[in-house]
């Protein structure tokens, strides 16, 4: 059964100050660069959350969880164009803006952890080797499932790609949502069970991904009001109302070459369900009517 939100992901901070920001680093104006309008995502208040500007993204950082509550970035058709070709031959690395007790370390990813170090921004969203190397900081990182990484998420990133290669500009927020009790990784990370990545294309509209972080071969695509209401984060808050209730719409995953694509259910469905494999062949909706456990799943994280 799905919880409320306020005892996770709401009690998460925006410390934003212009002040604070700038006394933590010395990067604060790249910060505002990788923002919609400028404004960074909207969440709860804690002291916990701390502000983190890198080359061509910046994190919210949870030391509550030790993982980021979001990663933001601006992404142009120029670097994706450029990022293309760029090698990937960099290593994960503990934060040092972080004390050692608020961050993930290398040792919690180690042999027989059973998840993978998942990027939030990706590697494969920065054309040049410097900006790519900071996308491997584990304040970027999650637990993440190696099918999702693997697979439905790494076809969710390659997607928001080619749509940046054809719209030309985009904002994108990704992260993670600690809905249910899913438990720790060695004890000291947060394990999320749902993985969002949320694209504003100016002029355009706004909409969202949201997957499992198991091998639940499906995805949804919701609103941002859908997306906030449900993971306790505003990615775009200076969206217009008639944006940010519809839903742009997204192109589906790109596979790797033999590898079949997930299928695109109802947020209803993929909020509500229990299995990880049981994913509906068709028309998820009816079967959404008969099930209760699922419907109350849903007033359960909607209850605020």
């Amino acid at each position: 059964m799905l919880r409320t939100i306020a005892a996770s992901t709401l009690a998460f901070v925006l410390c934003f100050s212009a002040g604070e920001a700038s006394a933590r680093d010395s990067s604060q104006s790249a910060c505002l660069q990788v923002f919609a309008d400028g404004r960074p995502p909207a969440v709860g208040r804690h002291a916990d959350n701390r502000l983190l500007c890198f080359r061509a993204y910046a994190v919210m950082h949870s030391a509550r969880t030790r993982t980021a509550v979001w990663s933001a970035e601006h992404l142009t058709r120029a670097a994706v164009d450029a990022a293309r070709d760029l090698p990937r031959d960099s290593d994960f690395y503990e934060e040092p803006r972080l004390a050692r007790n608020e961050r993930a370390s290398l040792n919690d990813y180690g042999r027989g952890a059973g998840f993978d170090r998942g990027h939030l921004a990706p590697s494969g969203d920065f054309g040049d080797k410097a900006a790519q190397a900071e996308s491997f900081s584990l304040a970027n990182v999650i637990p993440q499932h190696p099918f999702s990484n693997r697979r439905t998420w790494s076809h969710l990133e390659t997607s928001t790609r080619r749509l940046v290669r054809k719209v030309g500009t985009a904002y994108v927020v990704t992260g993670p949502a600690f809905i249910r009790d899913a438990g720790t990784l060695r004890g000291r990370i947060q394990i999320p069970d749902f993985v969002w990545k949320a694209i504003y294309v100016p002029g355009m509209g706004a909409a969202a991904y949201i997957a499992r972080n198991d091998a639940t071969p499906a995805y949804s695509v919701v609103s941002i009001a859908e997306l906030a209401h449900f993971v306790g984060v505003d990615p775009f808050p200076s969206l217009p109302a008639p944006m940010r209730m519809t839903a742009l719409d997204l192109p589906p995953p790109t596979p790797h070459p033999g590898e079949r694509v997930a299928r695109k259910v109802s947020f209803a469905w993929l909020a509500g369900a229990e299995s990880a494999t049981a994913v509906p062949a068709a028309d998820p909706l009816h079967k959404l009517a008969r099930t209760a456990s699922t419907m109350l799943a849903l007033a359960a994280a909607y209850a605020r």
